[in-house]
């Protein structure tokens, strides 16, 4: 826990932001096949724009913007968990 305090919190906001782009960029290519959270429909949503995919499961259950917070949430995460796994390989190849 005492790495995770000395990084700079915007490490963890670059990380998530590219999988967050990476998740758009993913979900608009599977379509109307990422059931789910649909990230390409929840930012279309957000945004106004009516793309003719039905709404995915998030929006279904938590409405637009619990399936926001909940995209935005989980790509945190995982943003976060590839930090770990960069810093565990960069200590293993210098090791």
């Amino acid at each position: 826990m005492k790495n995770f305090l000395n990084h700079p919190w915007s490490i963890y906001l670059v990380a998530g932001i590219a999988c967050l782009c990476i998740m758009i960029i993913i979900d608009y290519l599977l379509g109307a096949e990422a059931e789910h959270l649909n990230a390409w429909v929840v930012v279309n949503r957000l945004a106004g724009h009516e793309i003719g995919i039905p709404d995915s499961l998030a929006i279904r259950k938590f409405g637009l913007y619990g399936a926001a917070a909940a995209m935005v949430a989980v790509n945190m995460l995982f943003g976060s968990v590839l930090i770990f796994l960069l810093k565990g390989f960069i200590k293993l190849v210098h090791s």
